[in-house]
């Protein structure tokens, strides 16, 4: 059982909670968001698998996912890319935090960014696949998008984070 820490509005702990809680109540909860780019500035997007527990089957543009009881952003960034595409060794740009709540989901999420251009290896059990759109494709698409991952490239974009690369305007 995934164990999960349950945050408050200024994300203080509360208490841990299994993630089968976090989803049926909708808590609020710490996520990771890592938009993974190539360098001709294309956005990787994995279509979600049918089995996952928020969103199957949507495309998400972003890789990541809840933090777990007792660790750090970081840490889960790095286990999430890790484990989602296979991608490790990397350097993470970290650009803060931003909370966003619906019907849907309570999170803080933690914003990251990365170029990548090697080979993926997907997760089975969580990605079936993955498509390389560029910002104005995602844009063009938001309706197939998880909200929260459009969010979290808004967020992106508000802090700057693509003002170096031409391509992502």
């Amino acid at each position: 059982m995934e164990l999960v820490e349950v945050v408050d509005e200024q994300n203080n702990i509360v208490r841990i909670a299994p993630r089968a809680e976090i989803r049926r109540d909708n808590l609020a909860h710490r996520a990771t968001y890592i938009l993974v780019c190539r360098s001709d500035g294309r956005v990787v997007v994995q279509r979600r698998t049918l089995c996952k527990d928020f969103c199957p089957g949507m495309l998400d543009a972003c890789c990541g996912g809840v933090v777990s009881a007792g660790e750090q952003y970081d840490e889960s960034a790095l286990r999430e890319l890790a484990e989602e595409l296979g991608v490790s060794g990397i350097p993470l740009r970290g650009f803060g935090t931003f909370y966003s709540r619906s019907d849907l989901y309570h999170v803080w999420g933690g914003l990251y960014l990365c170029t990548y251009d090697g080979e993926l290896v997907l997760q089975a059990e969580e990605v079936e696949a993955v498509e390389e759109l560029t910002l104005e494709e995602i844009a063009a698409r938001a309706d197939e998008f998880t909200p929260d991952s459009l969010i979290a490239i808004a967020e992106l974009r508000q802090r700057g984070a693509f003002s170096h690369h031409r391509s992502h305007r």
